[in-house]
């Protein structure tokens, strides 16, 4: 559970400060993720909209977190409360994700999230 906890420290950090290095080592190629609003999002357009600046993150706090590690895999629970701008407009709330990392050839990255409003 501590790798889990390290490792999405790491990415939030990532998020906030829209670090597109760091994010770009922390999510694999082949990432699946399905956004809140039931879009899927592929990483480099998740990375192009933190370049841009079309998502400005100001702040997260973790509500919840809970996380299960298998050989070569780990899966976090965890609920998040989000204040920033997604294209100009508010996008303060809470979401549950569902993320799962798995150990690749690059280290341990995101493979698969879901995300919802909570």
């Amino acid at each position: 559970m501590q790798e889990a906890l390290k490792l999405e420290t790491r990415l939030i950090e990532a998020i906030i400060r829209s670090d597109c290095e760091s994010l770009n080592a922390l999510i694999a190629d082949s990432l699946i993720f399905i956004n809140h609003v039931g879009q899927r999002v592929t990483k480099t357009e998740d990375l192009a909209m933190h370049a841009s600046g079309q998502i400005h993150i100001e702040a997260v706090t973790r509500e919840s977190f809970d996380a299960c590690e298998y050989s070569g895999c780990l899966v976090v629970n965890t609920c998040l409360s989000v204040t920033g701008t997604y294209a100009g407009q508010s996008a303060n709330g809470r979401f549950h994700y569902l993320r799962t990392w798995a150990k690749t050839d690059k280290g341990w990255q995101v493979v698969g999230v879901k995300s919802s409003a909570a």
